[in-house]
């Protein structure tokens, strides 16, 4: 599967689930909800369909040769706290097809579901800013591209929100705590920045950089260099964020790794089903006093 016929794809499907109606109006605050619906720690719920092309690289013999497809469904959970905080809990369950491994006599090859990645992250807003804290993990599955291996860790999230749209860094690691795997121990920097250009379209990044603790010498850092274009429009009355990127690792293992992967992503915004009815935000001191003043005269 060559890279030109996952863009023909990627395209044709963009193009099938955007009729002429798709592009109707979604009012007046398309922007800053394009705004929020980049920034990781805002309470928006939203049910992400992925699709990701890999193709690989390396010195061993057939590297080069190796791709793979995966399709994951990642919802986006945000619980409102009394506080006007935010519990924020993301699951990623994904399937690959052709996920390539190094064999005793060449690459084998296996369709699985992956182990399931997932985080936890407390949030909440400081002016501009929203800041957050949580846990990184993942859950193994046992199958043919399993680690085997339970993984947790500490995350941390920075996200400055301007006119022009939003910027932040979220730090995490994970490390083995479980599990019949190798051992494992591997922090990462996700940064994104994502630049407005009106009616909900978005140009930016957001690659993770990975340092692994357990690989041999010089073949501990993964740098990524990504471009991304997004765009928060209205489907008949459901809004919906679409996103394309374009990701190539300049920096890898050297033996195999990923080097160019490409993906597209369907984000329908929705209402928590988990909680249909948060709580209100908490009345400022100004307000509370505004409203009490006609009261205590």
């Amino acid at each position: 599967m060559t890279v030109n016929m996952i863009w023909r794809g990627l395209s044709i499907l963009a193009l099938g689930l955007l009729p002429a109606s798709a592009f109707a109006q979604a009012g007046p605050n398309i922007d800053d909800l394009a705004r929020e619906l980049a920034n990781p720690g805002a309470a928006n719920a939203t049910m992400n369909f992925k699709l990701e092309y890999r193709s690989f690289d390396g010195d061993l013999p057939g590297a080069d040769d190796q791709d793979s497809t995966t399709l994951t469904f990642q919802p986006v959970l945000p619980f409102k706290l009394n506080n006007g905080n935010n519990l924020i809990f993301r699951p990623a369950f994904g399937y690959v097809w052709d996920a390539p491994r190094p064999g005793t006599i060449g690459f084998e090859t296996n369709n699985a579901w992956n182990d399931i990645p997932y985080d936890l992250l407390y949030s909440w807003q400081a002016g501009d800013w929203t800041l957050g804290a949580g846990v990184v993990g993942s859950a193994p599955l046992g199958t043919d591209v399993s680690s085997n291996n339970w993984l947790l860790g500490p995350s941390f999230l920075a996200v400055k929100t301007f006119d022009w749209g939003v910027a932040g860094v979220f730090p995490f690691h994970n490390e083995k705590i479980g599990g019949s795997g190798p051992d494992t121990s591997i922090t990462s920097l996700q940064y994104f920045l994502f630049y407005g250009l009106g009616d909900g379209w978005q140009i930016g990044t957001g690659p993770t950089i990975t340092y692994n603790w357990e690989a041999p010498s010089g073949d501990e850092w993964t740098v990524p260099f990504q471009l991304a274009v997004a765009k928060t429009t209205a489907i008949g009355d459901q809004i919906v964020k679409m996103n394309f990127s374009a990701e190539k690792n300049v920096i890898r293992p050297d033996p195999f790794s990923e080097d160019w992967t490409f993906t597209f992503t369907f984000s329908p915004v929705v209402k928590n089903p988990f909680q249909p009815n948060p709580p209100a935000p908490p009345v400022d001191e100004a307000t509370r006093a505004a409203v009490l003043s006609p009261i205590r005269r």
